[in-house]
């Protein structure tokens, strides 16, 4: 039997990938203006006095705190102006205990000792500086709920819960459940659940965190642009903080343009299924 051969693309649809290309340029020139502000040098600056740990500090740290998400020394967070609540239980790691040659400045290890460290949410005080702005209102149509809707003709349920801080959505493969912080604004919600429905379809078994956000990011930035909502005042700080100060946005974008736009695609589709009054443009 021979196979059929694929139609192809119709104007209107080469139009709609071109269109959805050009909205990838535009966040990446968002990104890109974004690290010129003073704000994204303050983060910078805060970022640069957390520790990086190594795998099995990571470990103990999930093993005590699985929902731990910037941690740090007594000390650090005191420079940061924030102060670890009264009671609070440290969190254990092991520290290396170096000591110095006689006979010149060599520092060599002697071992390791237990010291203790505390998560962002056993602090109070000054906000940490952040390149995201939460999105702010209700959306477009109740955009919000298109998406809840959407999620489910994609096989996942929608849950509002607390979530702690810092963290807005989870994607829940084993429950197939989309988490979204319940005290967010509608369309801060509406950004997360496509951005977790990006994860949803792009990213069960993707190895590369960094990539994985990057595309679920701008997945959620194509999404809500179609539906008149701009993303980019959230969007841009969380694509520049995955990428570094360094990274090449332009070049990471165009690396996954294809997976983006097949992402957003299934999720506008799922939109147009469940309410058929919509219209998945641009």
């Amino acid at each position: 039997m021979i196979d059929p051969v694929p139609e192809a693309p119709t104007h209107a649809a080469r139009d709609q990938h071109a269109e959805r290309a050009a909205l990838l340029e535009r966040l990446a020139g968002e990104v890109l203006a974004l690290r010129e502000t003073e704000g994204w040098h303050r983060y910078l600056a805060a970022q640069a006095r957390f520790h990086r740990y190594s795998p099995r500090n990571a470990m103990l740290i999930s093993l005590q705190r699985p929902d731990a998400t910037s941690v740090a020394g007594f000390r650090t967070w005191q420079a940061l102006g924030r102060q670890v609540r009264r009671g609070e239980r440290g969190l254990s790691i092991l520290a290396p205990l170096l000591t110095r040659r006689d006979d010149d400045d060599e520092r060599l290890l002697a071992g390791f000792r237990w010291v203790s460290v505390f998560d962002v949410s056993q602090t109070d005080g000054e906000p940490l500086p952040s390149p995201v702005r939460l999105l702010e209102g209700d959306g477009p149509l109740a955009l919000r709920g298109s998406l809840a809707g959407a999620a489910e003709v994609l096989g996942f349920q929608v849950a509002e819960e607390p979530l702690g801080p810092g963290v807005n959505g989870e994607c829940r493969w084993a429950t197939a459940t989309i988490a979204v912080e319940v005290a967010n604004p509608p369309l801060q919600q509406a950004k997360t659940i496509a951005h977790e429905l990006g994860h949803a379809l792009l990213h069960r078994h993707e190895p590369d965190r960094s990539r994985a956000e990057i595309e679920a990011e701008a997945v959620a930035y194509v999404v809500l642009a179609a539906h008149g909502a701009d993303a980019a005042p959230y969007s841009a700080g969380y694509l520049a903080s995955w990428l570094g100060p360094d990274g090449d946005v332009a070049l990471a974008v165009r690396r996954s343009c294809d997976a983006i736009q097949r992402a957003a695609a299934a999720i506008l589709d799922a939109i147009v299924v469940t309410a058929p009054g919509a219209v998945a443009a641009g």
